[in-house]
């Protein structure tokens, strides 16, 4: 009796692999765009409220839906970008520019995948959102099956134009990558056009980590909006959702992903608005310590010290912070020339037994011995830094040196009477 051949049992394997991943009709055929069943298809445009819609490389559903001027979401009030001056790159970026924004070229977008990543994640789902004179637009495109990808693909690519600032939330490290392989896996295009994009994440974390447990959309709509979502549906769950439509043709939750992924790009524009404001008020939205602090930083970065001043010492005079705060508003202070402050700043600092204590142990040593030429009140400090157990090594031995050079230019002094 003849054995199988290795080969022929490669093959075979192959062939069984094929079946499955291929789409097939009920005849046994390969699925294409001219014999899908149109029913299916429908329902699913009912069941997310929106539209079937055929192109050449098969059918996807558009679903539209338009958020007025006025409406309030959670306790904010959705506003036209004409009510604020304008809208600064700077302001979700870390370093200075002056250039600004035309709202009518910004593209917000945001998209629901199978995976969390990886070669085989697909965007099943992606929502466009964009100012109109009525209010802010959202038009999204859902995926009947994996054989209409190249026909959402194309659909999608019509709204990235070249002259469009992309506007997402973790979108250049996520949403972006996916859909540019995607494009490409499906010979569709090579590159998602866009002017810029910006990436609210981590704009959103340069103002808000210090206060909130973490910078989650979501959790930013609750913080800074009071909005709360009402029977949202968790993103984890999202995949899980799209694998049931595609494998029992159940509906029910998709409108509620749908709902989702709208809610997620609202937030977008809310949130760019916000932080828009905080930039060109110069603070003034910001109502808690941590966030004013926050925004100090990105001014003391880009080397604005007189801001940096401004705001905390408005921050200190109206209630308690904490030495970190204090510490960095000194250096504020020395930077701007104002040695006075900065020198009550410090002392202020010595009583806490922080670490910021250390330093500014130092700073005094370093301001008595090099402005004011007193020695021995520069060594005390110097040995009050020497002796606190948590000056790390490294620095140890700089404040050894110091002590060492302050011991000897004050037996100089001492010596020369």
């Amino acid at each position: 009796m003849k054995q199988p051949d290795a080969n022929d049992e490669l093959q075979r394997r192959l062939r069984s692999l094929g079946d499955h991943l291929t789409p097939r009709s009920p005849s046994g055929g390969i699925t294409t765009a001219a014999d899908k069943s149109p029913s299916r298809y429908h329902r699913l445009a009912v069941a997310v409220g929106g539209e079937l819609r055929t192109l050449p490389n098969g059918a996807i559903c558009v679903v539209g839906r338009t958020c007025r001027w006025g409406e309030r979401i959670g306790n904010a009030i959705l506003s036209a970008p004409t009510a604020q001056p304008e809208i600064r790159l700077a302001s979700f970026q870390g370093e200075e520019t002056a250039e600004t924004l035309l709202p009518a070229e910004l593209l917000f977008f945001d998209c629901e995948t199978t995976s969390l990543g990886g070669a085989g994640s697909v965007a099943f789902l992606v929502g466009c959102g964009f100012v109109t004179s009525a209010g802010f637009t959202v038009r999204q495109y859902l995926l009947p099956d994996y054989s209409d990808e190249a026909a959402l693909l194309e659909a999608v690519l019509a709204e990235f134009q070249p002259h469009r600032t992309l506007v997402s939330f973790n979108g250049v490290t996520f949403d972006a990558p996916i859909l540019r392989d995607r494009l490409i896996v499906n010979r569709v295009a090579r590159e998602l056009p866009c002017r810029r994009h910006i990436d609210l994440l981590p704009a959103s974390r340069r103002l808000f980590r210090r206060r909130l447990a973490d910078c989650r959309l979501t959790t930013l709509e609750q913080e800074l909006f009071s909005f709360f979502r009402e029977d949202d549906i968790p993103g984890y769950l999202v995949p899980s959702v799209y694998f049931d439509w595609l494998h029992t043709e159940n509906t029910a939750q998709l409108a509620a992903v749908v709902r989702h992924n709208y809610w997620d790009i609202l937030s977008m524009y809310l949130l760019l608005m916000h932080i828009n404001r905080v930039f060109v008020e110069e603070g003034a939205p910001l109502s808690h310590t941590e966030d004013v602090y926050s925004l100090s930083r990105v001014y003391g970065r880009r080397g604005r010290h007189e801001k940096v001043v401004a705001l905390l010492d408005e921050v200190r005079q109206a209630q308690q912070v904490t030495p970190e705060v204090t510490w960095f508003h000194s250096l504020a202070l020395k930077r701007s020339g104002d040695w006075t402050e900065a020198v009550a700043a410090w002392k202020e600092l010595l009583g806490t037994g922080t670490r910021e204590s250390v330093w500014a142990a130092i700073e005094l040593a370093k301001y008595c011995e090099h402005r004011t030429r007193s020695y021995h009140e520069a060594l005390q400090y110097a040995r009050l830094a020497l002796r606190n157990r948590s000056v790390p090594s490294s620095l140890r031995q700089a404040v050894a040196h110091r002590v060492s050079r302050l011991e000897r230019k004050l037996t100089a002094c001492l010596s020369s009477k």
